[in-house]
C-alpha cells in the first residue's frame, strides 16, 4: 500500500469535501472544549483539598497512630491509644534514620471548656510541635493566622490560637477575610488581635490523677481552618502547653512530610515494617487513606469527568458517523472507479479512514487550542469563591492537563477511524458494475 499516496489522497479530498463537514468539526471541538476544561478544573481542585490537607493542615504525606478498634482504623478521629513518651524516643529513632523522612511532627488532640469573664464554651483542639508543623506547612501556609501572630513568631508564655468562630463567641473582633496561602514574594498582611481584656481559662478533664486540671492562657492570634463548625472550636497551642494541661507526656500522633521526590507508599511500607522490627504497636496511614472529604470531592468529580467524557464521545462519533455516512453515499461512484482501477477494498477503507481522521484531528486541535486559551484566561484573572461550607475562599483556577489534551487528541482520531468504517463498508460491498451504471 502506498503511504504517500494515500496521505495526499486524503488531504486532497479534505480540502475539497471538508466544508461539508464544518457543522461537525464545530461540535467536536465544543465538546473537547468542555471536556478539557472540566478535566483541568477537576485537576485544579483534586491539587487544592490535597495542599489543603498536606501543607494547611499539617498532616504532611503520612499519619502515625495507634487505632483503638477497626472503626479507628477506617474513621479518623474515631479513637486511638494514646503513644507513650518511651515509644515516641524509639518513633523518633526511627523517623531520623530514614532519609525520606524531611520533617515530623507530634499532636495531641485536647478538648474542653473555654471561658473568659464574659461566656464559657466548648473547646476542641491539637497541641503541636510548633516549629516542625511550620516546615510541614512550608512558606506558603506557615502564617497560618488571620489576626495576631502564629505561634512560631510568638514570645509570650503560653500563647494560643483560636479559630475564628470561637473567637467570634468569646468576644473578639474577628476580621472579615478568609486564609489565603502566601505567594512567592509576597508578605501576609499583619492584623492585631482584638479580645476582652483578660487571660482566657481552659479546663479539661486530665489523663492523670488529678481528673481536673486548667490553666490560662493570652490569645494571640486567631485562625481561619476553612471549615465553619472546627472554626467555632478551634483551639492550637504549643506541644508543651497542651501537655501540661492533660498532665500526660503522651501524644495523639504523629505526621510526616516526605523529602520531594519519595515514593509515599513505599515510604509508607518501609516505616511500617521498621516500626514492627523495633516492636512498636502503631500504624503508618497514608494522609488520604481516611479523608473522607477529599475521596468524596475526588469521587464526585471523577464521576462527572467521566460522564462528560462519555457524552462527549458520543457526540462526536454519531456526529462523525453521520457525516461519514452523507459524504461518502455522494462518492461511491469515486470509491468503485478507485477499484475498477485496481485499488483494494482496503486502499479505500484506509483512505476514507485517514480523511475522517484529518477531520477528527483538525477538531480536537481546535478544541484544545480554545481549552488553552480560556485555561490561560482564568488563571490570570485570579477569580476567588467561597464554597459551600468553608469557611474561606478559594482560586478559581484550572490546571493544565497535558496528558488529557493528549488522550483527547488520539481518542478521537481512533473514533474517526471507526466512523468511517461503517459507512464504508457499506458502500464497497456492491459491485462495482451496478455502482458505475446507476444513473
Amino acid at each position: 500500500m502506498n503511504t504517500k499516496l494515500l496521505l495526499s489522497m486524503s488531504l486532497r479530498n479534505v480540502r475539497r469535501q471538508g466544508r461539508k463537514s464544518i457543522s461537525t468539526l464545530v461540535v467536536m471541538a465544543v465538546s473537547i472544549l468542555a471536556l478539557c476544561l472540566l478535566a483541568g478544573y477537576m485537576q485544579s481542585n483534586v491539587e487544592l483539598i490535597e495542599n489543603a490537607f498536606m501543607r494547611w493542615g499539617a498532616r504532611g504525606h503520612l499519619v502515625i497512630e495507634r487505632p483503638s478498634s477497626q472503626l479507628a482504623r477506617e474513621v479518623e478521629g474515631a479513637g486511638q491509644n494514646p503513644i507513650t513518651a518511651a515509644m515516641q524516643g524509639r518513633i523518633d529513632r526511627v523517623l531520623s534514620a530514614d532519609p525520606a523522612v524531611a520533617a515530623r511532627a507530634r499532636i495531641l488532640r485536647i478538648s474542653g471548656m473555654v471561658s473568659n469573664a464574659r461566656v464559657s464554651t466548648i473547646f476542641a483542639g491539637i497541641g503541636q510541635d510548633v516549629q516542625e508543623v511550620r516546615r510541614i506547612k512550608g512558606p506558603a501556609y506557615e502564617y497560618d493566622v488571620v489576626a495576631g501572630t502564629p505561634l512560631w513568631q510568638e514570645k509570650r508564655t503560653h500563647p494560643l490560637v483560636l479559630g475564628q468562630g470561637l473567637a467570634a463567641i468569646l468576644g473578639c473582633q474577628v476580621p472579615k477575610i478568609g486564609f489565603a496561602p502566601a505567594q512567592p514574594g509576597q508578605t501576609p498582611a499583619s492584623r492585631p488581635v482584638d479580645c476582652p481584656p483578660g487571660p482566657l481559662e481552659l479546663t479539661v478533664s486530665t489523663r492523670g490523677t488529678e481528673r481536673i486540671n486548667a490553666t490560662q492562657a493570652q490569645a494571640t492570634g486567631i485562625m481561619d481552618w476553612g471549615i465553619k463548625e472546627i472554626n467555632d472550636r478551634l483551639v492550637v497551642m504549643p506541644m508543651a502547653d497542651a501537655q501540661g494541661l492533660l498532665n500526660t507526656s503522651e501524644i495523639s500522633e504523629y505526621h510526616v512530610l516526605l523529602a520531594d521526590g519519595a515514593d509515599l507508599d513505599a515510604a509508607r511500607d518501609r516505616l511500617a515494617a521498621r516500626f514492627r522490627q523495633a516492636g512498636l504497636d502503631v500504624t503508618v496511614f497514608r494522609w488520604s487513606d481516611r479523608a473522607a472529604f477529599y475521596q468524596q470531592v475526588k469521587t464526585v468529580l471523577g464521576g462527572f469527568l467521566n460522564f462528560i467524557a462519555i457524552v462527549a464521545g458520543i457526540v462526536g462519533f454519531t456526529s462523525l458517523l453521520n457525516a461519514s455516512y452523507m459524504n461518502f453515499s455522494q462518492r461511491a461512484r469515486e470509491f468503485a472507479t478507485l477499484r475498477s482501477l485496481g485499488f483494494t477494498r482496503r486502499f479505500v477503507m484506509t483512505l476514507t479512514a485517514l480523511e475522517n481522521s484529518w477531520l477528527a484531528a483538525a477538531a480536537a486541535l481546535l478544541g484544545i487550542a480554545c481549552a488553552l486559551g480560556v485555561t490561560w484566561a482564568v488563571r490570570a484573572a485570579k477569580i476567588m469563591w467561597t464554597p459551600p461550607g468553608s469557611s474561606n475562599a478559594v482560586p478559581v483556577e484550572v490546571a493544565w492537563v497535558v496528558p488529557v489534551y493528549a488522550l483527547t487528541l488520539f481518542g478521537v482520531v481512533i473514533l474517526a477511524a471507526l466512523a468511517s468504517a461503517i459507512p464504508t463498508r457499506k458502500i464497497l460491498r456492491r459491485p462495482i458494475r451496478s455502482v458505475l451504471t446507476e444513473s
